[in-house]
Formats: C-alpha cells, structure tokens, sequence
C-alpha cells in the first residue's frame, strides 16, 4: 500500500469537501497557520489550529423512555479536523486546541484517509 504524505491527504480531504459543499451538504475552511507575506504583516489561524473548519446542518430529537418525541430541533455541528499520515502525531499545540474546542462540545477528529473523513461526517 502507497503511503501519501500530509499534503496528499489535505489535497484529497479539500477535494472531497468541495464536492460536499457544491452539494449543498456542509461548508469548510480551509485554515492557514502562519504569517505570510513580505511586506504585509497577514495573521493567519493561531499556532495549533486544525487544518479544516466543518459545519454540518443536522437535527437533534426529544427522547423520552426510549422513543422519540415532536419534531427535530435544528442544529449545527461544528467539526475540526485535523490531517495526519499513518504515523503522524498531534504536536503539543494541536493537542492544547483540541482540548480548547472540545470543551466549547466542538468536535475534533484526526483523519488520515477521505474514508476516515467520509466515516467522521456521517455521526452526528
């Protein structure tokens, strides 16, 4: 089995958003850490932060002895994710983000693969 690097993995996880997106099934960012530029001083995200921004429109139910009760209640579910290789590992920073995020009941997943990604958007 070919082994992709980081880059291959976002290149193909930013592919698959972008169709899911054109569908209408979510929206995405794309977040750069960093400064860039020469003679402009541009911030990008802060030192840490995921690589994708997710939003997922969804509907959360009243459960009541086990059965569901009224409507759905419209919500959103707001994912990070985070691309490694096989072997990749989460620095210190990302580790201290995801912390952050999850606390605010944010989702956070690591995905290696667009199956992975594929995986990751079907839970709500």
């Amino acid at each position: 089995m070919i082994e992709l690097t980081e880059a291959q993995i976002k290149k193909e996880v930013e592919d698959y958003l972008k169709d899911m997106m054109n569908l209408g099934r979510l929206y995405y960012e794309r977040m750069n850490v960093g400064v860039f530029g020469r003679h402009h001083n541009i911030q990008g995200a802060k030192k840490g932060t995921a690589d994708y921004l997710v939003i997922q429109a969804g509907q959360v139910h009243l459960e009541y002895m086990k059965e569901q009760h009224g409507p759905g209640i419209p919500v959103s579910f707001v994912t990070w994710l985070e691309c490694k290789t096989a072997i990749g590992k989460q620095n210190k920073d990302q580790l201290e983000f995801q912390k952050r995020v999850e606390k605010l009941h944010c989702r956070y997943f690591i995905v290696r693969s667009v199956e992975e990604l594929q995986e990751v958007l079907k839970r709500e």
